[in-house]
């Protein structure tokens, strides 16, 4: 019996750098920057890519152009196009803005919720509603992500019976999709098979997703995990950019999986994403040069296949010029 018996045929890839990523930087990028690196990750064959947030610019300055990246991006007819909503409000711009999809967010931990929406958990899932109903009026899908699944940066482990509770609300409010978020990036492949199942035995027909951040090193083995019991959609972050907007100063390296990391993975197992992997890897090169991110993947640091062995033949070439130099020395 091999791994891959079980794990589906086609994985879908969410590109979240254009929201999760451009919320962890200090300074702004300017619009244009933003619409062209969206253009440019339009053509890699991601699935869906999350454009931006529809939160009060003083919430999330960094995103505060979000209405008019969304005017401005080329959209492709193979591409979802979709933002987050923290509330109602939001919903009702993602609307003006004509999103193909919205991320309505939910977080498990009340303490985490109160300090990233000023709300109680409660009253956040009681407008899911509204949200789904506005949503549905004018034909955008629904995704609740669902922060802080596993880990709370205040309260630390959060109880599974939490989680499933939050995702019977979020069902009956007639979402469409569901997607998991290890927020603080501590789950392990464990957590990720224990809560996926519990989700899937409890709703077997749910369309449901996972959000990865990497703090732990175990992202793309809570990959695995989660595809080995059904879930094929996952959200990953072009050069690991990415955090949440309310964590405590010393987790500031908390990163998403590099989306280079996870297509390599994926393509290289013979798993079908859509994404062209040269052009992920060419658009990781790009955003790390030009936002000066600096080495943040396995595959920006060569760790490819290619990127090894085209290193190993260099310095074996090396190696053979050298001591042809010295050969010719002891000649002399």
């Amino acid at each position: 019996m091999s791994l891959l018996d079980d794990l589906p045929e086609r994985v879908h890839v969410v590109e979240m750098l254009p929201r999760d990523g451009f919320q962890r930087l200090d300074e702004f990028v300017p619009t244009d920057e933003k619409v062209e690196i969206i253009d440019q990750l339009s053509a890699t064959g991601v699935d869906e890519i999350e454009i931006s947030s529809f939160t009060h610019p003083k919430a999330v300055p960094t995103l505060r152009d979000a209405d008019e990246v969304a005017k401005k991006i080329e959209r492709h007819d193979d591409v979802t196009y979709r933002a987050l909503v923290p509330n109602l409000v939001g919903m009702e711009r993602a609307v003006e803005a004509e999103v193909d999809k919205v991320n309505a967010l939910v977080t498990v931990s009340q303490s985490y919720t109160e300090k990233n929406q000023n709300r109680t958990r409660e009253e956040v899932l009681a407008e899911m509603d509204d949200i789904v109903e506005l949503a549905h009026d004018h034909g955008i899908e629904v995704e609740a992500g669902m922060g802080t699944s596993f880990y709370c940066p205040y309260e630390g482990r959060i109880d599974p019976a939490e989680t499933l509770a939050v995702v019977d609300s979020v069902v009956e409010s007639g979402v469409d999709e569901v997607t998991l978020a290890t927020t603080m990036g501590l789950a392990n492949p464990v957590e990720i098979t224990e809560r996926f199942t519990a989700a899937f035995e409890a709703h077997p027909d749910l369309d449901m997703g996972l959000h990865l951040h990497d703090t732990n090193g175990m992202s793309l083995a809570n990959t695995l995990a989660a595809m080995a019991v059904g879930v094929d959609r996952f959200d990953a972050s072009v050069c690991g950019l990415g955090g949440g907007v309310v964590l405590p100063g010393g987790m500031s390296g908390v990163g998403n999986t590099p989306t280079e990391d996870l297509v390599q993975m994926l393509t290289r197992m013979g798993v079908e994403n859509g994404v062209d992997f040269e052009k992920i890897e060419a658009a990781a090169h790009d955003v790390s040069e030009q936002l000066g991110l600096g080495v943040t993947s396995h595959v920006l640091a060569g760790g490819t296949v290619e990127g090894v062995l085209e290193t190993v033949a260099a310095d074996n070439e090396d190696a053979a010029d050298a001591a042809d130099a010295d050969d010719a020395d002891d000649e002399q």
